[in-house]
């Protein structure tokens, strides 16, 4: 072995087949799935999971295929702006998916169509045609060849599309628009008169890919309309790679999936044996040794129990039986036998490459979903050290106690009382691709990446799995995936930050916004409001407030309503502790509308000693505004003879807070709304003034202004 090869970067290859073209040509296997797609034209719907070689089997196909005199070969591969770009065109049809994709479907067919005519364009038998008249006129108004195939539908559908129309009208008319019947007839004629085919490859579709009505509408769209010029035009051939989490959406949202689809559909696999010739020929170009079996190839390259078919399985085992996954732990465990001056991989290395391979992994999770998941970290490290399969209501037992426990750190505090039990931990561990669930009609485990929550709930009986990428990094399992497990996994595990909040903490903000709706003012509700100001409060001052508790001296004389421990950590609670001494903080609660001069007075009782000289009273009103003749009055009267400030706070006020922190990001608003209104209080209310005051004096002045540019004054 030529150990100065072991000083190149990706010895067995780059993980991206683009890069990887020079090891692709000279070490590509021909999988059964590989000739298929070359000797028939059943299959066109090519679905892998990330890593099974997807883009490497575009590129050999594109390479095979460009060699034949009586092929033309269309490559697309749209970019994420092509794609964002035409989505709105797309919901032109409706908003729905069944109109999305209807289409999208008549779209795609004449795009398609428009390319293969383009691509006879540069044959001589293709004027000759009695159908290039009809074509060329329509080739004029298609974009030229500079322009990708999504940029220049883009620009057509904009030519066409009637905004004015309903969704439905549009879709009624745009075959008629496009001329789609007189195209395909003539194009069927001209493929036959020129005697070339043009085979399509479709790659990339992930790229500006959602998964919603619209994103799926326009890729079953795509599909769709492969198989119907498959079927109508023999000569064109259209080829369509799907990753597993788009094709699994175009199958969920299909009602016709079964009957017009699943019979196109190639699904790549590898076996152990596949994988081990692929290993073994990469291993061969990039050691360059002779010309030898499989197994004897593996053993120049390996050491100790590493060795042999068994050694390989082990190797096998620390991945999820991909291509792209086996590359990189190779190439990574030769990294690591180059440091200690090995030619030669051994056990250790490859165990050692894994552990790595999986705790970045893990952190990526963590640094990608942190922002939106705050309490992520103590979520995964409830798993630490345990099997990584295992039933739902095993799974709640373990995070229940992480909630129990709580977070010193006051953001992850507060995720812990936004999700408030283990259930939606679950789901919120399942949005962020952490934790599959099995499937009992599919018999395999799914798992998402996207920072959606689950189509379905968790119910007792339910079997789910942490991610087998994650296991070597939490010391879930002494042994590796077993194969029949790694070949049922359906993910995409890719780290990628999702646009918007995971559901369930949006979900959850909800339903506790809407349940104040549900309590009624006065003393029936009095309890249940109460209740609902104290998971108010643990939420929203999570960051500066502990021991948020109801009523905790019963027995007392004086009984409040809710006290809470002041840190003095969050800005707006360090000023209040310095300024008013309040270490013990007050909330009183009532549950109707309008405070009188009893219930100032009342509060004022309760502060004394470590509850300092500020309280917050909670009430029904619409606004936290002070109303002159009656509150500004009173809240005065208390500061100047009694050094007190009482803050009035209402159930809106909290909800607008409590809408605010349905993104996780935005949690320094609750600080900033705090500090404004004892700010507001300082110098306005307890000047005498009120905010009505203010917009008094704001009206007044600006119809100074209009009044002196009537006359043409100037206005300062």
């Amino acid at each position: 072995m030529n150990r100065q090869n072991l000083i190149r970067p990706n010895l067995l290859g780059d993980l991206r087949a683009e890069a990887d073209s020079s090891m692709l040509n000279k070490a590509f296997i021909e999988t059964a799935d590989y000739r298929t797609l070359i000797e028939t034209s059943d299959r066109i719907v090519v679905v892998g999971r990330r890593g099974t070689g997807k883009s490497a089997l575009t590129i050999r196909l594109e390479h095979h295929w460009r060699t034949s005199d009586d092929v033309e070969v269309v490559k697309i591969a749209p970019e994420e702006y092509q794609v964002i770009g035409i989505r709105p065109l797309v919901r032109l049809f409706g908003d729905s998916f069944n109109k999305a994709r209807a289409g999208a479907r008549l779209a795609w067919r004449y795009a398609l169509m428009m390319e293969a005519a383009r691509s006879l364009s540069p044959h001589y038998k293709f004027t000759k045609s009695e159908s290039y008249p009809i074509l060329q006129q329509h080739l004029r108004h298609w974009p030229k060849e500079r322009a990708s195939i999504t940029e220049a539908l883009r620009y057509r559908l904009l030519d066409v599309v009637d905004e004015s129309q309903s969704p439905e009208e549009r879709i009624g008319n745009l075959p008629v628009a496009l001329d789609l019947r007189k195209i395909e007839d003539a194009l069927r004629t001209a493929c036959e008169d020129v005697k070339t085919s043009t085979v399509f490859l479709v790659d990339k579709l992930d790229e500006g890919y959602e998964p919603d009505d619209i994103g799926v509408g326009f890729i079953d769209g795509l599909v769709q309309a492969a198989i119907d010029i498959k079927t109508r035009i023999p000569n064109i051939k259209p080829i369509i790679f799907l990753r597993d989490n788009i094709f699994r959406a175009v199958q969920t949202f299909d009602p016709d999936y079964t009957r017009n689809i699943e019979g196109h559909v190639l699904r790549l696999h590898w076996d152990e044996n596949a994988l081990f010739n692929f290993a073994s020929l990469r291993l061969k170009f990039a050691f360059e040794l002779e010309d030898e079996s499989s197994l004897k190839i593996w053993n120049k390259c390996t050491a100790g129990d590493l060795k042999g078919k068994r050694g390989f399985s082990r190797c096998l085992q620390l991945t999820l039986y991909r291509p792209r996954d086996l590359v990189a732990l190779l190439n990574e465990a030769f990294h690591f036998a180059l440091k200690a001056g090995q030619t030669h991989i051994m056990e250790t290395q490859v165990e050692q490459t894994a552990h790595a391979i999986s705790q970045n992994r893990l952190d990526d999770l963590k640094k990608e979903y942190s922002s939106v998941l705050p309490g992520l970290s103590e979520y995964v490290g409830a798993f630490h050290g345990q099997h990584p399969q295992l039933a739902v209501e095993s799974a709640v037992d373990r995070l229940q106690h992480v909630l129990s426990e709580g977070s010193s750190d006051p953001l992850i505090q507060q995720d812990f009382l936004i999700l408030s039990d283990a259930n939606a931990v679950i789901r919120g561990l399942y949005s962020v691709g952490f934790l599959g669930i099995r499937e009992p009609t599919a018999g395999s485990f799914v798992f998402c990446h996207d920072g959606r929550s689950p189509d379905r709930g968790f119910n007792i009986g339910d079997q789910v799995l942490v991610h087998p990428c994650y296991w070597i990094a939490l010391n879930c399992a002494k042994e590796g995936v077993d194969p029949s497990v790694a070949d049922e996994i359906y993910d995409e595990y890719d780290i990628a930050v999702s646009s918007e909040t995971p559901a369930i903490r949006k979900t959850r903000i909800g339903q506790l916004i809407a349940e104040l709706g549900q309590i009624p003012e006065g003393t029936n509700g009095a309890t249940a409001f109460e209740e609902w100001c104290r998971k108010a409060i643990r939420i929203c001052f999570a960051k500066g407030l502990r021991n948020v508790e109801l009523r905790p001296n019963k027995l007392a004389k004086s009984r409040r309503d809710i006290v809470a421990t002041n840190l003095g950590e969050d800005e707006a609670w360090k000023r209040i502790y310095e300024d008013y001494g309040t270490r013990q903080v007050t909330f009183e609660v009532k549950n109707y509308q309008g405070l009188d001069a009893s219930d100032y007075q009342q509060i004022q009782s309760y502060l004394t000693g470590e509850y300092g000289r500020f309280a917050l009273v909670i009430t029904r009103d619409d606004s936290t505004d002070l109303y002159a003749q009656r509150d500004v009055e009173w809240v005065r009267e208390m500061y100047s003879n009694h050094q007190v400030l009482i803050v009035k706070l209402t159930g809106k006020f909290f909800c607008k807070l409590l809408h605010k922190l349905r993104d996780p990001q935005k949690h320094d608003a609750v600080n900033d709304s705090l500090h404004r209104l004892l700010d507001t209080y300082t110098r306005l209310y307890l000047a005498g003034q009120t905010m009505s005051d203010v917009q008094k004096r704001k009206g007044k002045r600006k119809r100074r202004r209009l009044k002196r540019a009537k006359k043409g004054t100037p206005t300062s």
